[in-house]
């Protein structure tokens, strides 16, 4: 399940003509029972994550939502930069 939801968060990552200067890590740990949890990090700062189920719509769902996840704190970080100063 971990490369078809990658292989959907990419698609729509592109398609959003997203650019980070950071680096964006989708995990994939063992959970409860058979299922998994999938995990999308910043910078060892949890995102985004989920239990995954086998339904082809519940991934595209997600991933659209993990994706705008994404591009919000993407965001907040470039407009936190803004208000730092450096001297």
């Amino acid at each position: 399940m971990g490369k078809d939801f990658y292989d959907l968060y990419y698609y729509r990552y592109n398609d959003n003509k997203i650019n980070a200067r950071k680096i964006v890590t989708i995990s994939e740990e063992f959970s409860f029972a058979r299922n998994t949890k999938i995990i999308i990090s910043i910078d060892n700062e949890v995102i985004y994550e989920f239990l995954a189920k086998p339904d082809e719509e519940f991934l595209k769902n997600v991933a659209d939502e993990s994706v705008y996840a994404t591009y919000l704190y993407l965001k907040n970080l470039e407009k936190q930069s803004k208000y730092f100063t450096q001297y």
